[in-house]
């Protein structure tokens, strides 16, 4: 409630008793008055409970949103952590398809130096056979002491020039094949570094969701902030309210106090005592009644309140029926605030309808016609929260 209305309330609040002390008014009118008021408080008391009702939910509906962002923030981190860790791996591969391609350029380079001193050899060797036109080759055949010996000779140089070729043709084989395998080496790092950047890709769009999730949780912590906020704010508005209705119950009390005194001037009427007529229905809405105005109450206290209602309908003063009594306006403030409707669809509960059936078979424990809260400044029989005069 804003200061306007608190301030209206309390305004209200004194019409109300300024009418008490100077109106001329019946004392009923003025209690059907009370009634009504403390009926008003009563339908906004559950509208604006209500109200925080959905403002709670409001509240648990965002709290779970936040625990939901929560766990998507952790779902993020550990993707964060597994990219990062790949794009890691990742990185040490390529620095190690780097130390094997160097190590293959090296390679490569010996093999093209070894093939080119054994291809520098051979030429050599050719040359010298060619420059000296064979005759050493010749002479050397022809020094033979036997055909077998020429033979063996001609076959060892033979078997030079086929070594030659064969050490030419490997190395150069050694050399293509040295050439492919830094090709592939440097394809495959090539690869690696190709997948590097899809992960950097990937870790910035991460990044990305990471910060918009935390933005979101951020986003939600205010918005719970202000849920709370409005909780608080139906909190301290119900608070005035209570008080509110609390002021008006008092109001009543005296009121009710100063029809009692009026009451007393009257014949007396027979009270206690005795069975009063009443069917299950009565039996029902007696310990509805009984139920709101003392369901925390003990036995006893359930009891005296059933006997207030049963008193005033052997009483002179108010309906014979009881629910004639019940409905009685300005009365019963349960009844004004829509509560007993509430228990009375659902059924009273066994304690309040055993002190409802006990006090209509005529077992009252107390004579009075009215009560209110104990705290209220009536003298009268206390019991429990209650007093009865």
């Amino acid at each position: 409630m804003n200061t306007q209305g608190k301030c209206k309330g309390k305004k209200m609040l004194i019409c109300l008793l300024t009418g008490v002390l100077l109106s001329s008014a019946p004392m009923e009118t003025l209690a059907s008055k009370t009634g009504s008021e403390l009926k008003k408080t009563g339908e906004k008391i559950d509208r604006l409970e209500e109200e925080r009702e959905a403002a709670e939910d409001r509240v648990d509906e965002l709290e779970q949103q936040q625990s939901n962002l929560q766990g998507e923030l952790a779902d993020l981190n550990g993707k964060l952590w597994s990219v990062t860790e790949e794009i890691n791996n990742l990185e040490v591969q390529i620095g190690e398809k780097e130390t094997q391609i160097t190590a293959t350029q090296a390679e490569l380079e010996a093999s093209i130096a070894t093939k080119e001193s054994q291809y520098e050899s051979m030429k050599k060797r050719i040359q010298y056979i060619y420059e000296s036109g064979g005759a050493d080759m010749v002479a050397i055949l022809f020094k033979s002491k036997s055909m077998g010996e020429m033979l063996n000779k001609a076959e060892y140089v033979e078997a030079i020039n086929n070594y030659d070729r064969q050490m030419l043709k490997r190395y150069e084989d050694t050399c293509i094949q040295v050439s492919q395998k830094e090709e592939q080496l440097k394809q495959e790092k090539e690869e690696l570094i190709a997948m590097e950047e899809s992960m950097e890709v990937k870790k910035g769009e991460v990044d990305s969701l990471i910060a918009n999730t935390k933005d979101s949780i951020s986003a939600k912590k205010n918005e719970i902030s202000d849920a709370k906020e409005t909780v608080s704010d139906y909190d301290e508005e119900i608070a005035k309210m209570k008080a509110y209705e609390e002021e008006l119950e008092r109001k009543k009390a005296e009121e009710a106090k100063k029809q009692a005194e009026q009451q007393k001037k009257k014949p007396a009427s027979t009270t206690g005592g005795g069975n009063v007529t009443a069917n299950a229905s009565d039996t029902a809405m007696l310990a509805a009644l009984v139920e709101c105005e003392a369901g925390g109450e003990s036995y006893e206290g359930q009891l005296a309140v059933a006997s207030v209602v049963v008193n005033r309908v052997k009483s002179s003063s108010f309906p014979n029926t009881i629910s004639g009594v019940i409905y009685q306006g300005g009365q019963f403030s349960p009844v004004a605030s829509g509560r007993f409707a509430v228990v009375l669809a659902r059924g009273a509960n066994s304690s309040c309808t055993q002190a409802a059936t006990e006090a209509l078979s005529g077992n009252t424990n107390i004579s009075a016609l009215f009560f209110c809260r104990a705290d209220s400044g009536v003298s009268g029989t206390v019991i429990g929260n209650h007093v009865f005069y």
